[in-house]
């Protein structure tokens, strides 16, 4: 199976990327409702649960909530793209894994944070920020999101597969801290569409997710047109 990044993939992934980001911290921040009964303050990337929780000591689950919700779309994805005969659920596979940010999760492990440390020093009651749960955390995240990744490997045919895996992982990083972390929370710390109508969220940060949702019903031709090549490709080879 071969990856080709057309104009119109890049800005269907870029979107998808987007969507899964918000879709992350709805999963923390409506576990945490669930949990406490309110919601808590948040921008596009840091929440808290409220001051108010009814149910302080279970206040985990929603810090788990996000990482269980990532960790199996990028297992899905990691199987469409290895185990589906489909092209597009190929395409769609690899696209889901990455947008997830499985190399995310492990370079913010291994540099001591993240959601699954704070998980693990509430099931320890670490209330020192040990060296004990960074490493216990590192070790987690690296044995759950490191597979998907080598196994998509193992199955990409191009012959630069490696820089491809390499900018898939890294490059959303880059974009994801210029673009989603300091320029879309600069507007909303200006106070634009900052108002709470829905979700305990700001207006802004759904206007962004709906926006996103357009951009990437737009452009999953782009996907589409993998599935196109690929098969005509396949045809191909049938014929000699």
């Amino acid at each position: 199976m071969k990856i080709q990044v057309t104009i119109r993939y890049t800005l269907a992934f870029f979107a998808l990327n987007m969507i899964m980001g918000e879709l992350h911290e709805q999963a923390h921040i409506n576990t945490g409702f669930l949990v406490c009964g309110c919601y808590g303050a948040r921008d596009f990337n840091v929440w808290a649960t409220c001051d108010q929780c009814a149910n302080p000591s279970l206040a985990f689950l929603s810090t788990l909530a996000g990482p269980v919700f990532s960790c199996i779309l990028m297992w899905a994805g990691a199987f469409w793209f290895t185990k589906s005969k489909q092209v597009f659920k190929q395409v769609f596979g690899f696209s889901l894994l990455f947008a997830n940010l499985p190399f995310a999760r492990i370079f913010t492990a291994l540099m001591g944070g993240g959601d699954e440390k704070v998980v693990i020093q509430a099931f320890m009651n670490d209330q020192s920020n040990s060296t004990l749960s960074k490493i216990l955390a590192a070790i987690i995240v690296i044995l759950i999101c490191l597979p998907p990744m080598l196994m998509v490997l193992s199955k990409l045919t191009n012959r630069n597969r490696g820089w491809i895996i390499a900018a898939f992982a890294i490059v959303p990083l880059i974009y994801g801290m210029l673009y989603h972390h300091m320029f879309l929370n600069s507007l909303l710390k200006k106070g634009i569409l900052a108002k709470i109508h829905l979700l305990g969220t700001p207006d802004i940060i759904l206007l962004h997710l709906l926006l996103m949702l357009i951009l990437f019903v737009v452009c999953r031709k782009g996907i589409l047109q993998l599935q196109t090549s690929q098969a005509k490709t396949s045809e191909s080879l049938l014929k000699l």
